[in-house]
């Protein structure tokens, strides 16, 4: 490929992910499907994007993407409203996640003729849905605020919860030894504990330091680095660098809250300038991400992986469907459908290929399939519940 035929690939994705973005918003038509079909395109279809030479590159396109995408998120979230709404949000993401993870379990157990270990490997890798995709999805939905900080939540949550047990559950695989669930609930407690506490001290520090600074040019690209530098020795703590990306934008999107919760001195702010700044940031990454999820899908020889993958679609709908109904959450059509899976259990199952884990290109082509799947039925799901239900609401409420 030539510098020019990379700079006409990179303006047209762009320009595509652009006009997407716009037809989400006129139409609520996901922008994700539009470009994991294009990714597709360019990748299995054409070979123009060989998927074996980016799957290489799914951890580090993962890292990039979630933390950016996470500290937008959190940078554009109302801290007392997070925290108002995040015992709702842990309870959607517990339920339904551990009723996926269990469902998922079982389908690989009896299906696939699975031992236990790798079903639960497979159940903890697919139980949760897509952070970065969700808050894609939420930001542009006719839903109210509580309902998009409870779904940006609730699927962080699932994503630590995905990583953590994953992780654990090899450990006990390579070492031989029982499955200790106490120890797999200390390790997520531990993780989750750790990544809270820097992303919050870093943020308050980073917040004096803003305050003094804040006038100076690239101050925006400073932070995004200092984000960077956050996130990474959040993992090399053994804590969840998303989760701190999330709270340090958290902390810096409510600057004066923060300042008045913790008695500090000093002017603290973000402008709006700083805030559309990492908008833009997130936009070229969200995009590029899509068509990367659509590259690294190869469809897999084997007809029972897809009748397996719908299972898993329609168990994960269902632990979605039980976890609205005991928690009981405003706008539940929305919050059922909300269920996509996304880029961070394709790059679980790479870590699984480079660990040379049974099975792993297995779990690589399910987890593949199972992002698509997913994400088309979320596409159409939320197409039909937005334009019908809530159109039919909104009609009601006029009349």
């Amino acid at each position: 490929m030539t510098p020019t035929d990379f700079m006409l690939l990179v303006g047209g994705i762009i320009l595509i992910g652009f006009l997407a973005d716009e037809l989400f918003r006129r139409k609520y038509i996901p922008d994700s499907i539009i470009l994991i079909l294009l990714g597709m395109i360019l990748g299995h279809f054409t070979g123009l994007l060989p998927p074996e030479t980016f799957i290489d590159f799914a951890g580090f396109m993962a890292s990039i993407a979630v933390a950016i995408i996470l500290y937008d998120t959190g940078l554009n979230l109302d801290l007392v409203s997070t925290l108002r709404e995040s015992g709702a949000a842990f309870r959607i993401a517990t339920i339904s996640y551990f009723t996926a993870a269990f469902l998922i379990t079982l389908i690989a157990y009896f299906f696939l003729r699975w031992d236990l270990i790798s079903s639960l490997v497979l159940g903890a890798m697919l139980g949760g849905t897509s952070a970065a995709v969700v808050a894609t999805i939420a930001s542009k939905l006719p839903v109210s605020e509580r309902t998009k900080i409870i779904l940006n939540v609730e699927s962080t949550l699932t994503n630590a919860y995905a990583l953590v047990f994953v992780l654990t559950l090899i450990d006990f695989a390579t070492r031989g030894v029982a499955l200790d669930p106490l120890q797999a609930a200390h390790a997520v407690v531990s993780s989750l504990s750790v990544s809270i506490v820097i992303g919050l001290i870093a943020g308050i520090l980073w917040l004096k330091v803003l305050s003094k600074i804040y006038n100076r040019p690239y101050v925006q690209m400073l932070t995004l680095g200092v984000m960077f530098l956050v996130y990474a020795l959040t993992e090399y703590l053994k804590g969840i660098g998303a989760i701190a990306a999330f709270i340090f934008g958290l902390v810096l999107g409510n600057a004066r809250t923060v300042k008045n919760m913790f008695f500090l001195d000093g002017d603290f702010k973000v402008s709006s300038i700083f805030k559309q700044f990492n908008d833009e940031i997130s936009f070229f990454i969200r995009v590029f991400f899509f068509v990367f999820l659509g590259v690294i899908f190869v469809p897999p020889e084997d007809i029972g992986l897809y009748l397996v993958s719908i299972l898993i679609v329609v168990a994960a709908l269902l632990a979605r469907y039980v976890a609205v109904y005991f928690s009981k959450p405003e706008d539940p059509e929305i919050v059922i459908v909300s269920f996509p899976r996304g880029l961070s259990e394709a790059v679980v199952a790479s870590l699984l290929i480079s660990l040379n884990f049974p099975r792993a290109e297995v779990y690589l082509q399910l987890a593949s399939l199972v992002i698509l799947l997913t994400n088309v039925a979320t596409a159409v799901l939320l197409f039909y519940v937005v334009r019908t239900l809530y159109s039919n609401k909104n009609t009601s409420g006029q009349k």
